[in-house]
């Protein structure tokens, strides 16, 4: 429903609340920088660490990346991008005036940025909105924009997981969006071996795919 050109405002909003909630306190943000510190910690301590946040959302996932490199000693500068002008603009609000982060409206299969022009290139939860082609297009992408690596965090297929998606959005919220996409979210993710397949399709074995809590693969392309 997220997808939608003609979703409402106020619903969108309020379920990017609700997924702000949830990437805090089941696993998101900790897998994404889990995945993503170890490949920022590769460039010389004076450097600032250079990243693309793909489908950026309601910006909390890049605001957690530049918290958890300051808490690290390193300075980190992110470009976040989406498509969706709602989003970008609840993006803005929820992050406010944090200089590391600059937002743009971009079609991320349509990126016009140069090769390796970004350290580290970062996507969470968009992948398994797109078909598997254009799965395999966007891993190229992020793999031609990076010069040290990227990081795919989106959910696992599993029947316990949508069922656990259904329970909790039903107990803790009348959004629609929210109860709706959460399981099909989570249906429509893929598997690992999945994501191993399309990654070795598009040409950039080897990678590294992992299971991280709750219901959460990674995958981390290190170069």
């Amino acid at each position: 429903m997220m997808d939608r050109p003609d979703a409402n405002r106020t619903v969108l909003e309020d379920d990017l609340r609700n997924l702000r909630i949830i990437n805090r306190y089941f696993g998101g943000l900790s897998a994404l920088r889990k995945a993503a510190l170890p490949l920022g910690l590769k460039k010389n301590p004076g450097d600032t660490i250079t990243i693309l946040d793909l489908a950026t959302g309601s910006g909390d996932q890049p605001l957690s990346l530049v918290h958890a490199f300051r808490l690290a000693g390193r300075s980190a500068h992110v470009t976040a991008v989406d498509r969706n002008e709602i989003m970008l603009q609840s993006a803005r609000s929820y992050v406010g005036n944090v200089d590391e982060i600059q937002f743009e409206r971009r079609n991320i299969l349509e990126l016009p940025y140069e090769d390796r022009a970004y350290d580290i290139v970062t996507c969470s939860l968009a992948i398994h909105h797109f078909t598997k082609e254009n799965g395999i297009r966007l891993l190229r992408e992020m793999d031609r924009l990076s010069s040290i690596g990227f990081v795919v965090n989106d959910l696992s297929r599993s029947f316990v997981g949508a069922v656990s998606a259904w329970v909790y959005s039903r107990l803790t919220t009348r959004n629609p969006m929210t109860r709706y996409d959460s399981v099909l979210s989570v249906l429509r993710a893929y598997q690992k071996d999945e994501l191993h397949a399309m990654a070795a399709e598009a040409g950039i074995q080897p990678v590294r795919i992992f299971y991280a809590p709750l219901f959460r693969l990674v995958m981390v392309k290190e170069k």
